[in-house]
C-alpha cells in the first residue's frame, strides 16, 4: 500500500480523487448560520491533489450537536443528517435521511448521489446551525403611535431592543437552503448578521411588532408596562411572522426590548392628563384648600393692621367664597354644582339662594346659608341670623302658599290687617272709622 502513496505524484488527480477523507464544521456558534464543510488537516495529509469538488467514496463525514449536515450533489439536496455522529459516505447507495420524520415535500429534494456508479463534478457538505441565534437588533428610528389603554390617548413610543431566531429541525434547515441559503459551488459561509442586514427582514419584524404592540394596548396594558409583557410580546410577534418567515425556514424564539421611551410632546399631554386626574379627585380639592387655609391663618397672625384684621378678612374671603371647603361633597364638587345638577334652572356663578326656613330646618338644627349645621338662633360660623318661616296663606283659589305670590294662579298675598292710631283695625287703605291713610 505504500507504493500507493510514493506513485500518488504520479498518478495524479484521478488517484487522488479516491483518497477518503474526513470532514468536519470547524466552528460553529451562534453568529453563524450556514457553513461550509472542510477537510480535516487540509493541505497536511497525503492526498495534496485531490479535486475540492469531489467527495470520494467511503470518505468520513462528521456531525455536531444542534447542527444539520447536507451534501449537495450539482446543486442537489442528496443527504440529511441531524443526528450527532461520524457518517461513512457511499457514492453507490441511495440518499440517506438520519433526521426523524420528514415530509414527502422535503424527501423529493433528495436524488440519488451517483451518476453511474461514479461521482459528478460539483459535490460539497454544509452545516446549518439549530441553536438559537440571538442577537438581532431592532429600534425605531422616528416614534410610533401605540394607543394607551390607561390614559385613553395615543402617544408616540421610541424602543429598542435584540431578538432572536431559531432553525429549529431538519425540515426547517432544508426550507432555509432552499429559500434564504447562498447556492453554487463557491458559495461561502452565511452569517446571522449578514442575513438580517436586509432591509426586507427589518421591516416585516418592526411590522409584525407593532401589531403585536397593538394587541397588547387592547389587552388594557399601558406603555409603562410593556417590558414586563415579553413573553405575551413575543407570542405575538411569533404569530405575526409565522406565516412569511417560516416558509424562509426560521421563526422567532424570544424578543428583548430594552427601556421604552416617549416623546417630549407626549410627556406633556400625560402630564396634563395627570393634573386633570388629580384635580377631579375631592380628597385632594379638599386638601389643597385645607392647605390655602392654613396658609391664610398663618399669614393673618403677621397681618400689618393686627391679627384680628387678618381674622376678619378671612372671614369675609370664606363667606364671599360661599364656604368651598364646607360644601364640598364625597366627589370634589361644591355644593352648589351639587344643587344646580338636581335643579338645572337656578342660576350659575351667584351665592346659593337661602332656603326657606321650613326646608332647612329639622327639629332644633337648622342650616345656614354658609353650609353650618346649627342650634342656637345666630350662625356659629358666620353670624347669620335663624330664618323665621314664613306663616302659610291661602290664595282666593284655594291654594295654600308660603311665598308672596301664589304658586297655583300667580295672585299676590293679601296684606293682612293694620291697627289705626284711632285704635281701629283695617284691611283697607283708609281707617273705617277717622278716615286715616295706612301708614
Amino acid at each position: 500500500m505504500g507504493l500507493f502513496k510514493a506513485a500518488g505524484t504520479a498518478l495524479g488527480g484521478t488517484l487522488a480523487d479516491q483518497w477518503k477523507e474526513a470532514i468536519h464544521c470547524e466552528r460553529m456558534d451562534n453568529t453563524v448560520i450556514v457553513r461550509n464543510g472542510s477537510r480535516m488537516n487540509e493541505g497536511k495529509g497525503s492526498n495534496t491533489k485531490g479535486n475540492p469538488n469531489i467527495i470520494s467514496n467511503g470518505s468520513a463525514i462528521m456531525v455536531e450537536e444542534s447542527t444539520c449536515m447536507l451534501t449537495i450533489d450539482n446543486g442537489r439536496i442528496t443527504n440529511i443528517v441531524t443526528e450527532p455522529g461520524r457518517y461513512i459516505l457511499d457514492n453507490s447507495s441511495a440518499p440517506s435521511i438520519f433526521a426523524g420524520q420528514l415530509k414527502d415535500t422535503v424527501k423529493d429534494a433528495l436524488q440519488r448521489f451517483t451518476y453511474g456508479g461514479t461521482p459528478s463534478v460539483e459535490q460539497k457538505v454544509i452545516y446549518i446551525n439549530l441553536q438559537r441565534l440571538p442577537g438581532i437588533k431592532f429600534g425605531t428610528g422616528v416614534p410610533v403611535p401605540y394607543p394607551d389603554p390607561r390614559y385613553n390617548t395615543t402617544i408616540d413610543l421610541r424602543f429598542h431592543g435584540t431578538f432572536e431566531i431559531q432553525i429549529e429541525d431538519a425540515e426547517m434547515a432544508v426550507r432555509f437552503y432552499q429559500q434564504v441559503g447562498s447556492k453554487g459551488i463557491s458559495a461561502g459561509d452565511m452569517t446571522v448578521s449578514s442575513v438580517f442586514a436586509s432591509e426586507q427582514y427589518k421591516n416585516e419584524f418592526m411590522q409584525s411588532m407593532m401589531k403585536a404592540l397593538n394587541m397588547l394596548s387592547m389587552q388594557g396594558i399601558s406603555y409603562g408596562h410593556i417590558s414586563s409583557q415579553l413573553d405575551l410580546l413575543t407570542k405575538d410577534v411569533q404569530e405575526a411572522t409565522k406565516e412569511n418567515w417560516l416558509l424562509r425556514g426560521f421563526m422567532v424564539t424570544q424578543v428583548g426590548m430594552g427601556p421604552v421611551t416617549i416623546s417630549e410632546e407626549s410627556k406633556k399631554l400625560l402630564g396634563d392628563r395627570l393634573k386633570a386626574d388629580t384635580m377631579l379627585g375631592g380628597d385632594v380639592q379638599k386638601a389643597m384648600m385645607v392647605g390655602s387655609v392654613a396658609r391664610g391663618i398663618e399669614a393673618a397672625g403677621s397681618n400689618e393692621g393686627g391679627a384680628m384684621m387678618g381674622f376678619m378678612g378671612m372671614n369675609m374671603a370664606m363667606n364671599a367664597g360661599g364656604n368651598i371647603l364646607g360644601g364640598m361633597d364625597g366627589g370634589g364638587a361644591p355644593q352648589q354644582q351639587q344643587q344646580w345638577n338636581q335643579n338645572p334652572s337656578m342660576p350659575m356663578g351667584g351665592a346659593v339662594p337661602q332656603q326657606p326656613a321650613a326646608a332647612v330646618q329639622e327639629g332644633n338644627t337648622w342650616t345656614c346659608s354658609c353650609g353650618t349645621e346649627n342650634k342656637s338662633a345666630f350662625c356659629s360660623d358666620c353670624g347669620g341670623k335663624k330664618p323665621e318661616a314664613p306663616k302659610p296663606w291661602t290664595c282666593s283659589c284655594g291654594t295654600v302658599n308660603s311665598g308672596k305670590f301664589c304658586a297655583d294662579c300667580g295672585g299676590g298675598k293679601p296684606e293682612g290687617p293694620w291697627k289705626c292710631d284711632c285704635g281701629t283695625e283695617n284691611t283697607s287703605k283708609f281707617c273705617s272709622d277717622c278716615g286715616n291713610p295706612k301708614k
